[in-house]
């Protein structure tokens, strides 16, 4: 079955999906520096959260979770030239790889990459009275999932969108012998987006594809 989803995504991409030289910059520049790309959202996910953006004509971006940046290009592209993004990643080797392709990118809307735990920037967003934002990306470690939920609630508006990253693994949120902080973080998530009464709306989609098995959830904020 892997196969013939990662050649599904290929035969979605060749059709849908424009070639970027600032994307594949991206990708080959953190392989070439040793980390995979599996850990990257796949170019059908990155237009989807493009399209999100566009749909809703996003200004303010918040993600948490930078990686090598590649998702960083795909939110950025969709943002007009006096938007703003903010990244955030705690690993080291990870600012310094997403810093490059940042670079390398040279995308006119302002992307402010800063290294640290998502929720002490969170924290210390809340506390400067920072401007809302309109869509909050989470796509970094899942035992904070709750928290990043609950923080980015006190940092978005009415309308604003909140997606999570990677909640399906594979099934694993079903086997009740995975107590893997990761998987557990998942379904405190899970718990805190059931009947929210700070929602308008939330559901979440299964993917399969090249990454495999997985999924986004989705809320609108009330």
């Amino acid at each position: 079955m892997q196969q013939m989803w990662t050649d599904i995504d290929e035969y979605i991409n060749s059709h849908l999906i424009p070639t970027d030289p600032r994307l594949q910059h991206a990708l080959d520049n953190t392989d070439n520096q040793g980390f995979s790309n599996h850990l990257a959202v796949a170019p059908n996910q990155g237009m989807f959260l493009q399209m999100l953006i566009q749909m809703n004509q996003c200004k303010r971006v918040l993600e948490l979770g930078t990686f090598g940046a590649y998702s960083t290009i795909w939110l950025a592209k969709a943002l007009p030239e006096d938007g703003y993004l903010l990244t955030v990643e705690g690993r080291d080797t990870h600012v310094i790889i997403a810093q490059e392709n940042i670079d390398y990118a040279n995308m006119p809307t302002n992307i402010e990459l800063k290294k640290g735990r998502g929720a002490d920037i969170m924290k210390q967003l809340i506390a400067d009275g920072a401007e809302p934002f309109d869509l909050i990306f989470i796509d970094a470690d899942k035992q904070s999932y709750r928290e990043y939920f609950e923080l980015s609630l006190k940092l978005t508006h009415s309308g604003s969108i909140i997606v999570l990253d990677n909640v399906i693994r594979a099934g694993a949120i079903l086997d009740e012998n995975n107590k893997k902080p990761s998987i557990e973080g998942i379904r405190d998530a899970f718990s805190a987006l059931k009947d929210h009464p700070q929602l308008l709306s939330c559901t979440a989609l299964q993917t399969v594809g090249s990454k495999g098995h997985d999924g986004f959830a989705i809320a609108i904020v009330k």
